[in-house]
């Protein structure tokens, strides 16, 4: 666009002088007929004094005689090359005088033609000036160009500084670094990634600690039951073992039939509890309906033994659904869930009834367990009643574990497994 308008100024700045030298020129050599100057005319002498026009630029004006001899012009001798613009500015200014032609003014008196004066474009200074102003311009745009990146440069690093410091960040959580957090930047998109990240790092941070509370919870219970079943063993297994043993002992020396016949009963009876206590454990440690009677049938069970031993709690249960597909994990995870809650209810409630609910759609496997007991405090209590274990038992077959309470309004669980997550 800069040598566009360039060219456009020679071209107009050539015209316009060439159209003012005619007309000046006209004007002249109308004078020099009128007033019949044909003895001014001399060999090898121009009438003209054309040198006193060196001063008129973008211009060549020469007289040449009758016999085409070059006898005057305008231009000096000797021309500054080392000013001359490049050549390819040449080039393009030249098409802008494509346009403009020399004139030839032939000079006549009396019909006898005396010379000629031709006027032929030279726009050597126009487009040097030309030039000179182009070359500024475009030094203005380099400059300009320059500048808007450097500042551009400046500006996004300032706006990508939050990047270093989010990579410190994201380094220190590769670490277990996850106390640290990031600063609110000024800029907004860097803004909600500091919203973002610190929430991220909060979340992560609670679901470790949770990990590792539930962690501990789990080695304090197999302490417990560890402890329980040792204690069970010393106590009931050991003692019936030394009865076996005594009487074991008094067949062995004894002379008398009938005091051996009454020792091999009393180690009769000693084994029929002993085969009742290692069942006991071993319902404990696992139900055995769920592998001798099948699900519903287990869970059934669980629920009639649990009324049984608490005959002054009304208990409502509902299975509808045909749970054949159900996953051996899944299964027991239910189980355990049911097993739990009731044994909180029994313990901690307080409750005069009791619903249960078990139902099965295309989706999910869905437990409910509500009780109109004392309810609690879930802010104060989450932890406590065995809901992290139960939570961390549905999480573990991706399902979803919700508790509803409030103090004196009962105890509401939800349990939901899906059917992709625990099916076969």
């Amino acid at each position: 666009m800069v040598i566009h308008n360039a060219r456009q100024n020679v071209q107009a700045e050539v015209q316009s002088t060439m159209d003012l030298a005619l007309h000046m020129l006209n004007a002249e050599l109308a004078n020099f007929n009128h007033n019949d100057r044909q003895t001014d005319f001399t060999v090898d002498v121009s009438p003209f004094n054309l040198k006193n026009l060196s001063g008129v630029r973008h211009l060549r004006i020469a007289y040449y005689d009758h016999h085409d001899r070059l006898i005057e012009t305008n231009q000096s001798v000797g021309v500054d090359h080392k000013q001359q613009p490049p050549s390819w500015f040449m080039g393009q200014m030249n098409l802008a005088l494509e346009s403009v032609s020399e004139k030839v003014l032939p000079i006549a008196i009396n019909d006898k033609v005396m010379g000629k004066l031709v006027i032929s474009p030279e726009p050597g200074n126009e487009v040097r000036e030309a030039w000179q102003e182009t070359k500024t311009m475009l030094g203005l745009i380099v400059m300009f160009f320059l500048a808007v990146n450097v500042l551009l440069y400046f500006a996004v690093a300032r706006s990508l500084k939050p990047i270093d410091t989010i990579t410190e960040a994201l380094s220190d959580s590769e670490t277990g670094q996850l106390d640290r957090r990031l600063p609110i930047f000024d800029l907004p998109e860097m803004a909600n990634i500091s919203h973002k990240f610190n929430l991220m790092a909060s979340t992560l941070q609670g679901s470790i600690n949770n990990n590792h509370r539930l962690t501990q919870q789990i080695i304090r219970l197999q302490e417990a039951e560890r402890k329980k079943l040792a204690h069970d063993l010393h106590d009931e297994i050991g003692q019936h073992l030394t009865a076996i043993h005594v009487d074991a002992s008094a067949i062995k020396t004894s002379p008398n039939l009938d005091i051996a016949k009454k020792s091999a009963e009393a180690i009769d009876e000693v084994v029929r509890r002993m085969m009742e206590i290692v069942r006991t454990m071993l319902h404990q440690l696992r139900p055995d309906g769920l592998d001798e009677l099948g699900f519903v049938v287990a869970l059934q069970e669980l629920v009639n033994n649990w009324r049984e031993r608490h005959q002054n709690i009304d208990v409502e249960a509902d299975f509808n659904g045909d749970f054949q597909r159900i996953d051996e994990t899944v299964q027991l995870t239910l189980y355990r869930v049911m097993q739990e809650c009731l044994t909180n209810i029994s313990r901690h409630s307080r409750a005069r009834q009791v619903w249960v609910s078990l139902t099965e759609n295309e989706q999910a496997i869905k437990l409910e367990i509500a009780d109109n007991g004392q309810g609690f405090d879930l802010q104060q209590h989450s932890y406590r009643f065995g809901l992290a274990g139960m939570k961390e038992r549905v999480d573990s077959v991706h399902g979803e574990f919700v508790i509803k309470t409030a103090l004196n309004e009962g105890v509401t669980i939800d349990v939901s497994i899906p059917k992709q997550g625990g099916f076969t």
